[in-house]
């Protein structure tokens, strides 16, 4: 993967197919800019997004993903431990399991460029093998 791959978390979706979101202009103008670049996220971002948008944007951002636009990853079974162990570690900011999976990705991957407007949590993560993720959206 290149290394101007991103990871897309499930603000940065939500806020790209709810016209109605704070954040939906930045987030259509940070796609514009990422045109050409591949986008991935796991399947715990795409089911969290799922109840965070109405049935039409969600059906939209399933065929957007359909089409190619947006890569799926499946998490790693054999890494249950390690993220209950990660869920632990940062359990007095509440991880919840989209952002822990979308970490794991992100060593499994190599990408640790994320669209995400979780600017708290996303700061302090560090991956399993100890790499920050940058926020590449809401930049501070």
């Amino acid at each position: 993967m290149k290394s101007t791959d991103t990871l897309a978390d499930t603000g940065f979706l939500v806020a790209l197919f709810n016209d109605g979101d704070t954040h939906h202009a930045g987030a259509v103008g940070m796609l514009q800019q990422l045109a050409g670049q591949r986008l991935y996220t796991v399947w715990e971002v795409l089911t969290e997004a799922g109840h965070l948008l109405d049935d039409t944007a969600w059906l939209n951002l399933l065929r957007w993903a359909a089409a190619g636009r947006l890569t799926v990853l499946s998490s790693d079974p054999a890494d249950l431990s390690e993220i209950a162990d990660f869920t632990e570690r940062y359990a007095d900011g509440g991880a919840d399991l989209a952002d822990v999976a979308l970490v794991f990705a992100a060593d499994r991957t190599g990408i640790y460029n994320v669209l995400t407007v979780d600017r708290k949590d996303f700061d302090r993560y560090r991956s399993p093998s100890g790499k920050r993720l940058k926020r590449l959206w809401l930049k501070d």
